[in-house]
């Protein structure tokens, strides 16, 4: 990383690390993205100048109310896609997030993964998943990557995992925080001793040396070869053929591409 870009995202990490101490950070529960793992992806967003942010699974909306916070302080949208399949789950979320300005969307990510990322072709995008998990997320992912998306991340990269390899493969090691920001300031400083003192009294069950959050920023070269990825664990669901589908206007017939790779191919 260039040092110029390296003290751009040095700042930024200030800024969304003072964001997520503003009460954030003692609200995580088991499960959730990590504190520095927001922060390190929001810091991208403001050194990608990210427009809206699409985010696919919510849960109880810990990160979705941190990355609606952002876009209402900054003037940014946040386009928020669950399932919601406990409604008495989805209902309390929805409670929590009524204060912000975003998207709530309803219905299976692959389906309106695709029809928002058509929409926001004049937009310039991040995508953050956190549900579906695993291959389908970085299908669903390249299928998407039009030339407007700066950025795609994904929670639950384990180490010697291949999702996290594939995602190294493209950004090295600097799509994790620890790699990016290995120089910080005060507030991120002040953030990991937050997190790390919250973690252990929550008996968190992820590491806390090593984050899972891959963060990959996508110039044109790197957008190419995500978008033309062909693998043998995408099974049916390569990005192309995703792609096409969402080209055909077929967004339900994406899900169940998806669901036919598990049954046949189990991935």
């Amino acid at each position: 990383m260039a040092k110029q870009d390296m003290g751009a995202l040095q700042d930024a990490a200030e800024v969304a690390a003072a964001l997520v101490l503003e009460g954030y950070a003692d609200q995580w529960v088991e499960g959730a993205i990590f504190p520095r793992e927001m922060a390190f992806f929001l810091a991208r967003c403001m050194t990608e100048d990210v427009s809206v942010v699409v985010e696919s699974g919510r849960q109880d909306g810990y990160s979705t109310e941190i990355l609606g916070e952002w876009a209402s302080r900054n003037g940014r949208r946040l386009v928020s896609i669950d399932l919601e399949q406990d409604s008495a789950r989805a209902a309390a979320c929805r409670q929590r997030l009524a204060h912000l300005p975003i998207e709530l969307v309803k219905g299976s990510a692959y389906e309106e993964f695709g029809r928002w990322s058509d929409r926001l072709r004049g937009e310039r995008v991040g995508f953050l998943v956190d549900g579906p998990k695993g291959w389908p997320a970085i299908s669903m992912m390249a299928a998407g990557l039009g030339d407007n998306v700066r950025l795609m991340a994904i929670h639950n990269l384990t180490i010697g995992g291949s999702e996290r390899a594939f995602f190294e493969q493209f950004g090295g090691a600097e799509v994790f925080y620890e790699a990016a920001l290995a120089e910080s300031g005060p507030r991120w400083h002040e953030l990991c001793e937050r997190e790390i003192d919250i973690a252990i009294r929550a008996g968190a069950a992820r590491s806390l040396e090593a984050s899972s959050l891959g963060v990959l920023v996508l110039d044109p070269e790197r957008r190419r070869r995500v978008r033309g990825a062909l693998r043998g664990e995408f099974g049916l669901h390569q990005p192309r053929v995703v792609r096409a589908l969402w080209w055909l206007g077929a967004y339900r017939a994406t899900t169940k591409l998806y669901g036919l790779s598990y049954r046949l191919l189990g991935r």
